[in-house]
């Protein structure tokens, strides 16, 4: 695996089935309003909160044909587990890359959901946190279980730029985003009707 000597990079983590414009735009925007050097794609070989998703190879094929420039790279990870979770992953990067200064990116529609992930108090105080506003979901916010365990570790949006910079927990709201497609209405939309 061959990794940039870029510093500051925004992880962007999930089972993208499929990836898709929308991932594309939280990237670039993490790039300009985060001011990052590099955001990786991460495919999870399998998601425990999710059934039925495609191969692990059509996935990976399906992202590298989307995704242009030299800013998203995806990055594959041989040496852990077929089954690996966010927790693990943030504990992993640590460990593999001690000079990178990872920040975490997610779409706020996984936000009403976070509590549920395996030791999700322990992502929040080991990496700092940029959830992106996605059309329609703007007002879940206020039901996070997540965010409103770590309400008093927000960052204000103003301090955005200063963002990376910042010890976990900590978490900033990222606005902006425009598009509204995602991974689960495209999968419906190319399932069969029976």
């Amino acid at each position: 695996m061959i990794i940039s000597k870029k510093k500051f990079i925004g992880i962007l983590g999930g089972t993208f089935d499929p990836a898709h414009s929308g991932h594309i735009l939280i990237s670039y925007l993490a790039l300009t309003k985060l001011g990052l050097e590099e955001i990786w794609w991460i495919i999870s070989k399998k998601n425990p909160l999710k059934k039925n998703i495609s191969s692990y190879e059509e996935r990976l094929e399906r992202a590298k044909k989307i995704v242009r420039g030299n800013k998203i790279r995806i990055i594959e990870i041989d040496d852990l587990e077929k089954t690996i979770y966010s927790v693990d992953l943030v504990d992993y990067l640590h460990r593999k890359f001690p000079k990178k200064k990872f920040i975490w990116l997610v779409g706020i529609d996984n936000l009403k959901k976070f509590h549920t992930w395996k030791d999700w108090k322990k992502i929040f105080c080991n990496i700092p946190i940029a959830i992106f506003d996605r059309p329609s979901y703007s007002l879940n916010v206020v039901q996070s279980k997540a965010l409103s365990f770590f309400r008093n570790r927000r960052i204000k949006s103003l301090s955005v730029k200063r963002f990376k910079y910042m010890k976990p927990p900590s978490w900033v709201f990222v606005t902006g985003v425009t598009s509204t497609e995602s991974s689960t209405n495209l999968r419906l939309k190319n399932e069969p009707k029976f």
